[in-house]
């Protein structure tokens, strides 16, 4: 049986190196577009470059250090172009300003792991494997069980082959793996949310298509997983699906709603889940939140 100690891990999602720059130089017709697709994005001068995004994530970075947590979550999209070797660069090197006795967790998200930025496929998983390590793996800390996922694959996995049904046993794998371990807590990373406000609502860009959403679903409740934490929405969401939590978590680098960069601060009791979004306006003011 897991001896389970409680702890405090800080999840970020969406650094995403490069997208303000994508975003840039639109015009007031493109903004509209953009809020057609719910996005809310801002008409600012064009602009190169990833500086504005590394701004945010060396904030970030810095929270964490203040915050000292057991260890910190990356919930994907780390870089806006999974061909930018310098947003790659820029990312390895602030992510090293992380103290050293703080680990780092990556979840694959779209823009790391599928080269148009949507389809994964088995080069670009292949890529992403060389540059972050394991795209789906799982680790214990504390008596606590962590399962991250690829859910890139998850939504599209066309273009990989039995992709899909090796995701699915890979977390069936894991889930039993953590039962027989007697794990306190099971805890799921993604990037792409099951549902970013009802476990019912549409098929969208921003969710897991109904299907699959039902199927990982149901076997999350079979195991008993506590909460799932996401981003890929750019601002936060979630809700309940009987005793499971979905939690979407807005984002480290460009919003795409009304709520503004920052982090969450994740704490495990015995028998508790709680957490919060802080801004990292709170950390510039206050120093630690």
């Amino acid at each position: 049986m897991s001896t389970f100690q409680p702890l405090r891990f800080v999840f970020m999602a969406d650094c995403q190196l490069g997208a303000y720059a994508s975003f840039s130089g639109l015009t007031d017709g493109d903004v509209a577009e953009y809020a057609q697709k719910d996005m809310t994005v801002r008409a600012a001068p064009a602009v190169t470059g990833f500086a504005w995004d590394a701004r945010r994530y060396q904030r970030a970075i810095a929270a964490a250090n203040s915050l000292a947590p057991d260890f910190v979550v990356m919930g994907g999209d780390m870089v806006d172009d999974a061909n930018g070797e310098g947003e790659l660069a820029e990312v390895r090197r602030i992510t090293g300003l992380l103290r050293t006795e703080i680990p780092m967790y990556w979840v694959p998200g779209n823009h790391d792991v599928a080269f148009d930025a949507v389809v994964p496929t088995p080069g670009s998983v292949s890529a992403y494997r060389r540059r972050f390590g394991a795209d789906a793996y799982a680790f214990d800390h504390k008596g606590a069980c962590f399962i991250v996922a690829n859910t890139a694959i998850w939504d599209h996995p066309e273009r990989l082959p039995g992709g899909w049904e090796a995701q699915v046993a890979f977390l069936e794998r894991e889930l039993e793996a953590a039962r027989q371990r007697e794990s306190t807590h099971i805890i799921v990373f993604a990037h792409h949310p099951l549902f970013t406000a009802s476990a019912d609502e549409d098929d969208s860009y921003w969710n897991i298509a109904p299907e699959r959403r039902s199927l990982v679903l149901d076997l999350l409740s079979t195991y008993d997983v506590r909460a799932v934490f996401s981003g890929h929405w750019h601002r936060n969401g979630g809700g309940l699906a009987g005793d499971l939590e979905v939690v979407v978590s807005g984002p480290v680098g460009y919003p795409l709603g009304t709520d503004p960069s920052g982090l969450r601060i994740v704490e495990l009791g015995a028998d508790t889940v709680e957490h919060r979004y802080v801004p990292l306006s709170e950390f510039d003011r206050e120093g630690e939140a």
